[in-house]
């Protein structure tokens, strides 16, 4: 068993947060504010060669679905719909501050991911990875990134810390991986081809960069059949619709999770996945962070309920979650996981800021 498989087998089993009755009370007692327009002001790096950045997603919220705006029974489409439309409205009255000359946005990611191994499952293990990039005021790369993989670990007992330690010996401290040449801001995994080698640079969908971004279109129909071409994912023919829309769903969630998505795009976003069928209205929840915000969901393959965590007021995505909605789900492979219903797969963040400053990496 490599990294890989024990990645395909991880979950986090934290609880889900206070009553939902609480997150209703808010929701009846707390009005929702109006649009306020203002002024703009998987698991190596290659230094030398490629950057592999795997971050899974997911997040802490309750499974019970809660009305938002009184437009629909709970958890309905329609729901989601309207709350989709109206954190577009607020991401686009709220853009983007540029970044001065000199300076740089920085973008962390902290993925939070829990495993179940030892015998019968019993012993479980928490690891965070926290990613951090450093990005021009042009939003093109090069980029400088700096994981840190394994930055805290924990397990359910000294039992099963002992167990880990003589299966994975050298999995088990802080790894720290650094370029300054890559080419996309990635999320999920995957290799990103840094510059050199006669200045080649590759952004996708699945690791972009600020000039891909900028070639996106911006109504929301175009958008969605821009992800649906460009995804080379879904060009198997006879593909089941649930399967094409999710993963469409999961190029919305890369691009969001970049931190790199200007906030016309992240509109767009926003209101093509209006347009995905099965969305769903889910309770308040919190990402790693602790920041406040609203679910919306989209159950996929396996059994697995993929989560976008919007801040309802500013329409400002905070992160993702990953959900079993089933016990022992089957992974690719045909095999089932070791989930039960209700257990988090994984919960992150994604946080940015202007620094004036970025670490020197050779």
């Amino acid at each position: 068993m490599n990294e890989i498989d024990l990645l395909k087998r991880v979950r986090d089993d934290v609880p889900p947060p206070n009553p939902v009755a609480l997150a209703r009370a808010r929701q009846r007692l707390v009005p929702q504010p109006p649009v306020r327009r203002r002024s703009t002001a998987r698991r190596r790096v290659l230094v030398a060669g490629a950057l592999a950045a795997t971050l899974a997603a997911g997040f802490l919220v309750n499974d019970v679905v809660t009305r938002d705006g009184g437009t629909a029974t709970p958890g309905a489409i329609a729901d989601a719909s309207t709350f989709l439309a109206t954190a577009a409205a607020h991401t686009s009255a709220n853009p983007d501050a540029p970044i001065p000359p000199g300076h740089y946005r920085q973008i962390t990611q902290r993925t939070q991911r829990t495993w179940n191994f030892g015998p019968g499952n019993k012993f479980h293990g928490t690891s965070l990875n926290v990613t951090d990039w450093w990005v021009t005021p042009d939003q093109n790369p090069p980029y400088t990134v700096i994981m840190v993989l394994n930055a805290k670990k924990t397990f359910s007992s000294e039992a099963a810390r002992t167990l880990w330690n003589k299966t994975d010996p050298l999995n088990i401290k802080p790894e720290t991986l650094r370029s300054r040449d890559a080419c996309g801001v990635g999320m999920e995994g995957g290799s990103i081809a840094p510059r050199g080698r006669g200045n080649v640079c590759r952004p996708s969908l699945f690791h972009p960069s600020g000039d891909y971004l900028a070639r996106l279109p911006r109504d929301p129909s175009a958008l969605l059949a821009a992800l649906r071409e460009q995804n080379h994912m879904l060009r198997y023919p006879h593909m089941d619709p649930k399967v094409a829309n999710a993963r469409v769903f999961d190029s919305m969630v890369t691009i969001l999770a970049s931190g790199i998505a200007p906030a016309d795009l992240r509109a767009a976003l926003y209101e093509a996945a209006r347009q995905i069928p099965g969305i769903q209205l889910q309770a308040d929840a919190v990402n790693l962070d602790g920041k406040s915000g609203r679910a919306i969901s989209l159950v996929e393959q396996f059994g697995i309920r993929k989560e976008l965590i919007i801040n309802s007021r500013t329409g400002q995505f905070l992160g993702l979650r990953e959900v079993a909605t089933i016990t022992a789900p089957l992974n690719g492979d045909g095999d089932p996981m070791p989930l039960k219903r209700g257990d988090i797969v994984t919960w992150t963040s994604v946080s940015t800021r202007i620094t004036p400053t970025r670490p020197t990496v050779h």
